[in-house]
């Protein structure tokens, strides 16, 4: 969403908006684009009607029939610019096809609630336009997330947006507030070109370039000759030219990608906030598809006014609920990460935080006996803030280890406990010390 959309008026209408069946328009049309007229679109006819090739058995229940099935017109048919994008994203079909194949856990999140709301499916191809259904961070209150809303525009949908949460970059949030605001223009202009319009341009700006909006339908040449940018014009038509594609994939040289078990994702609720990091080893989801999935927490762990909620593959779910069921209440949210300046196993790190040896294995997903590698980054109970010392230099203090030291001496050397120094260090009282290796006197 390029542009802020003022909501005054919007908030006026009834949000029952959202469980209406909206008028989509214009309707189907034959496959081979007729020549440019003035006429008025027809009207949406209720029948489903088929793609211009019929898909193969095993796809009929795809998402991508699914999408067919609800798009409101043949996007071929839009016109002359429709083909220009269509031919532009499938410049490369292998590239397409993966994006899309990227994209797909949330394209089905996306599909479910286009098809909840009865919108045309075009919608589906919506994030894509604006992101590559991408969680994309904006700056400051400008567009952010895969659906590209501003600041003002997702507070005003009741999402926040704040340091430690950003709904924007929340799949479920996000789209929840987008949608109802497809709804709500869908409803006033009685167009879903004209929402789409509206979505991109703002509601107001679209509004004052239509005599009387409602019922009335425009054709495509007035649709183009409305009074706006060239930027809002070619949203809608890569909209359609996504539609064109998806409705006929052969036609471009384009294979879609399957859906595959992990494509299908489920929120989880929290009984409280949980560090992050620790979820996703719980989860079993490599970090950086559970932040990608999870993209709307700013901090290491989930903020005290954010949504207590994770988005899981359906599959790792289940995995993650009894994995945190055997992690103590205490210890679901303070976790500081530390580097290992020696090999060691799990049970010389608990006993240096002083905790139980399977909830720091469960913690850092590992089994209780493993080895831990010189260099491994490890989660460890405590604030990351925790044992900070009262002056700066003290902070990045070492002793460089020579001939004869022993972990004991040192620690009696620089007046801390053994098991401070342990600590810091992330290592056990058998820890073997080199000449030339550097212990830390004070918390990293």
């Amino acid at each position: 969403m390029r542009a802020a959309h003022c909501l005054t008026a919007v908030l006026a209408l009834s949000l029952g908006a959202c469980a209406t069946v909206p008028r989509h328009a214009p309707a189907p049309q034959p496959p081979v684009p007729p020549p440019a007229t003035d006429a008025p679109a027809p009207t949406a006819t209720t029948t489903p009607r088929p793609a211009a090739h019929p898909p193969p058995a095993e796809e009929q229940a795809s998402p991508w029939q699914r999408i067919r099935d609800g798009l409101a017109m043949h996007g071929c048919n839009h016109g002359p610019e429709t083909l220009h994008w269509a031919h532009r994203y499938t410049a490369s079909p292998g590239r397409f096809a993966d994006s899309w194949k990227q994209a797909m856990p949330f394209v089905l999140l996306v599909l479910d609630e286009v098809e909840k709301r009865k919108l045309p499916t075009e919608f589906v191809f919506l994030p894509y336009v604006e992101s590559h259904y991408r969680p994309v961070a904006g700056r400051g209150d400008g567009p952010a997330g895969m659906w590209q809303l501003t600041a003002a525009t997702a507070r005003g949908r009741g999402v926040r947006v704040a340091a430690d949460y950003d709904g924007r970059l929340d799949a479920i949030d996000s789209t929840r507030a987008s949608l109802d605001l497809i709804a709500l223009y869908e409803e006033k202009f009685g167009d879903w070109r004209l929402a789409n319009m509206a979505f991109n341009a703002g509601e107001f700006r679209v509004a004052k370039l239509l005599d009387a909006p409602g019922e009335r339908r425009l054709s495509r040449t007035e649709l183009a000759n409305l009074a706006l940018s060239r930027t809002t014009h070619e949203h809608l038509d890569k909209l359609m030219a996504l539609a064109c594609v998806i409705d006929d994939p052969t036609r471009f040289g384009v294979q879609l990608p399957t859906p595959g078990p992990d494509d299908r994702l489920a929120p989880v609720a929290l009984s409280r906030t949980i560090d992050l990091r620790v979820a996703s080893k719980l989860a079993a989801i490599e970090p950086t598809a559970f932040g990608r999935f999870n993209a709307g927490h700013r901090r290491s762990h989930i903020g005290a006014e954010a949504p207590l909620r994770l988005l899981l593959p359906a599959q790792n779910a289940e995995r993650f609920r009894q994995a945190a069921d055997q992690l103590p209440a205490g210890l679901w949210a303070d976790w500081r990460e530390l580097r290992t300046r020696h090999a060691t196993d799990v049970a010389s790190l608990a006993d240096a935080a002083g905790a139980p040896v399977a909830v720091v294995a469960l913690a850092n997903g590992v089994d209780d006996d493993a080895r831990i590698a010189d260099g491994a980054r490890v989660l460890l109970p405590g604030r990351e803030t925790a044992d900070r010392p009262e002056t700066a230099a003290a902070a990045g203090q070492t002793h460089l280890v020579r001939s004869g030291d022993t972990l004991g001496a040192i620690a009696r050397r620089y007046g801390v406990k053994l098991a401070q120094l342990l600590r810091w260090n992330a290592i056990g009282a058998g820890a073997v010390l080199r000449p030339g290796d550097r212990i830390l006197i004070g918390p990293p």
